[in-house]
């Protein structure tokens, strides 16, 4: 395939993982936001295509939305910029028209409405454990890259996809990237993914604490980042170099290369103030984790430390009908709403909670099936200061936009009928307000 050449630099956990990938059959690189896990993801099919060419493998995400709204835009970015053109050197979701003379792979789909074609008969199944992608029953791959996998049922991955990466010995058997299983996921809490963390036991069974130097590290980012005096940043970040220094990450005796890394790995590329913009728009727990990459051991005081996603929660939600329908680029992928939510049903009114605060406002949204009398919670949004209520409504006014009930019933305690400043209305009578004159009819439930 011929493509322009392009200077490409890459930061160090990119670099790291570059040397690593050829030499394992395993990986697993938990990194936080904007750390560059996507042009990873990018670089390593690149890798894959040239040197196993007609191989097929599977891009696995826990469900379909997650792969065409989270994974593919910005992996098929990094493989534009890595010189790679859609419907020039691979289409995607439809089959290779004959004018583009692609060859075809070993083992071919039987539809291409979820695979991913490249002009050398490379190809890769885009495979989801809910109903919406395509299924890995019956494959024979001969890689397997997942993305945010913490989200990923260990049990059906193991079930539907692991014990699919199998054959072709013969044919690509002494190729490094052959049955290889790539790991790329944001950090894990709580009861998500102890799996994909033990992965890294390796390392204490060393003697190598990594867990503590992160720790460490984390704690020096979080200051640097909260303290804007010049000559105090200067020496915490010459104290998170040496840090750093210290942070080894290598390959286990059994072929796997567990490796973590932060938004400071890629600073030269995000800039300080995107982190500093980051502190101010997430929580406290969201910026350490997906930001920081803290790995929160337990969530202290919780109000519910019972509650678990596995017992308590439910996944595969997506409107794999409607996701289905889109094509890859569409615009409605760029911005996700509730039409892609299957657990949102049209015809039935919302319900909302609303919690307000100095710091922080937050809803929940939910909807009442009366037939068993079940309340199903849909969706969480919040606020960080310096944003008030005015941008949580719009927040949810724009994500319900297509919702075609637009009843919605508006539950408050007494702090929602606090008087705002300079305003004759009250928190809640504000937040109404803003509904009904974007076309709500709401309903106010008052609790005191």
């Amino acid at each position: 395939m011929n493509m322009e050449s392009r200077k490409l630099e890459l930061n160090k956990p990119q670099l790291r993982l570059a040397v690593n990938l050829p030499k394992v059959k395993e990986t697993v690189s938990i990194w936080s936001r904007a750390t560059g896990k996507s042009f990873d993801i990018a670089w390593l099919l690149r890798m894959i295509v040239e040197t196993m060419p007609r191989s097929s493998g599977g891009i696995v995400g826990q469900t379909y939305k997650q792969i065409l709204t989270r994974t593919l835009p910005s992996t098929l970015s990094g493989l534009e910029y890595l010189g790679y053109k859609k419907d020039v050197h691979y289409v995607i979701k439809r089959k290779p028209p004959p004018k583009l003379r692609f060859d075809t792979p070993i083992e071919g789909p039987i539809d291409h409405d979820h695979y991913m074609s490249f002009k050398n008969g490379t190809g890769a199944h885009l495979v989801s454990l809910d109903s919406g992608g395509g299924s890995s029953r019956g494959l024979n791959l001969d890689w397997i890259i997942t993305d945010e996998t913490l989200l990923i049922n260990k049990e059906r991955f193991d079930k539907d996809v692991s014990s699919t990466n199998r054959g072709k010995r013969k044919i690509f058997g002494k190729l490094p990237y052959h049955h290889g299983v790539f790991h790329f996921t944001s950090m894990p809490y709580g009861d998500q993914a102890k799996w994909i963390l033990d992965k890294g036991k390796y390392y204490k069974e060393d003697g190598h604490d990594y867990r503590a130097i992160r720790n460490e590290i984390v704690k020096k980012q979080l200051q640097f980042i909260d303290n804007k005096d010049v000559e105090y940043r200067l020496r915490t970040w010459q104290q998170i170099n040496q840090l750093k220094s210290e942070l080894k990450f290598y390959r286990s005796k059994n072929g796997t290369f567990y490796n973590e890394a932060d938004i400071f790995d890629n600073i030269s590329n995000v800039g300080i103030s995107f982190i500093e913009q980051q502190r101010r728009d997430l929580t406290d727990f969201i910026f350490l984790v997906e930001i920081l990459n803290w790995l929160p051991e337990v969530i202290e005081n919780g109000f519910y430390p019972a509650l678990t996603r596995v017992q308590h929660g439910y996944t595969n939600s997506g409107n794999n009908s409607y996701l289905t329908s889109l094509d890859i680029g569409d615009e409605r992928l760029k911005s996700i709403d509730s039409r892609m939510d299957e657990d949102c049903i049209p015809n039935l009114p919302l319900r909302i909670a609303v919690d307000w605060g100095s710091k922080l406002n937050c809803l929940t949204a939910a909807q009442h099936f009366q037939s068993i009398n079940t309340l199903k919670y849909l969706k969480n949004i919040y606020v960080k200061h310096p944003k008030i209520l005015d941008d949580l409504a719009k927040a949810f006014i724009d994500y319900y936009y297509f919702h075609p009930n637009k009843t919605v019933y508006f539950a408050y305690d007494h702090t929602g009928n606090t008087k705002m400043a300079n305003s004759n209305l009250t928190y809640a009578e504000q937040f109404a307000k803003i509904l009904t004159a974007a076309g709500w009819t709401v309903i106010m439930v008052s609790k005191g």
